[in-house]
């Protein structure tokens, strides 16, 4: 049922989206993010040796103990079932590093390293930047750390913790955020802690991601909070994430955008 409803959301998004060339879209700010984000294509070169990554985890059928404060169960696992399960797909992983490249993010927050993909996209965009990732499982853990060793991204911080937790103590150590990418509890009460809590440590003109906007009826209603918070000035919608802009210059606008 749930892959169904998800089915249909897809063609309702589809039905209601602009094209990627930005045209009906009124803000010189979002078209602009539009054309050079979201339009933009071609490959840089670190694309491949991330996608390697990728290909050696779904590859690998090694098993792993599963720990998961989102769900409350615990399990074994193979990495290669994680990493079909868990990893962003590339295009979507991919936005990521654009926004970063685009907006020259210097301090970037990650709810949720999972293997590591989206750190190693978002870390790769710029070498002066800092990226702090937070992911609940400690063989997970591992795991994404062996993976950003393997690319040499030193500027990566990997903090094994219980996000619900630790993450009002963290906060503090990092300093202002300009991007935050939620991909950790997919339930409303936590997405919503997650996001206002990030909110008083972010930039005015800080950049959020929240992925999965249309996983579940709770995310849903989180998305639907989200873009009506007074600090949310616009956001764009493009199915499999949701982008939020903080940015005070910006008129309060909500977009669908087809990713094509």
């Amino acid at each position: 049922m749930k892959r169904i409803r998800r089915i249909y959301k897809y063609f309702v998004h589809l039905l209601t989206a602009h094209n990627t060339n930005g045209f009906g879209v009124h803000s010189p700010y979002i078209y602009e993010f539009i054309q050079s984000v979201l339009r933009v294509k071609h490959p840089f070169y670190v694309f491949e040796n991330i996608e390697a990554v990728r290909r050696q985890m779904l590859a690998d059928n090694s098993k792993i103990f599963v720990t998961d404060y989102g769900t409350g169960t615990d399990r074994k696992s193979t990495v290669s079932e994680i990493a079909r399960r868990a990893l962003k797909e590339p295009a979507m992983a991919q936005i990521l590093f654009r926004i970063v490249h685009h907006h020259q993010c210097k301090n970037i927050l990650e709810l949720g390293t999972s293997l590591g993909i989206s750190s190693m996209y978002m870390a790769s965009a710029s070498a002066g930047c800092r990226v702090v990732t937070l992911e609940g499982c400690p063989a997970i853990s591992a795991l994404a750390q062996q993976n950003f060793d393997r690319l040499g991204l030193k500027h990566i911080k990997l903090i094994n913790c219980n996000i619900d937790e630790q993450l009002s103590s963290i906060l503090p150590t990092i300093g202002k955020l300009d991007f935050i990418f939620i991909d950790a509890n997919h339930r409303y009460e936590p997405l919503m802690r997650y996001f206002e809590t990030c909110l008083n440590h972010a930039d005015e003109k800080a950049i959020f991601v929240i992925d999965d906007i249309y996983w579940s009826v709770e995310m849903e209603k989180a998305w639907r909070e989200i873009k009506e918070n007074n600090m949310v000035k616009a956001t764009i919608d493009v199915y499999h994430m949701g982008i939020v802009f903080l940015n005070p210059m910006l008129h309060k606008r909500h977009y669908v955008v087809r990713i094509v």
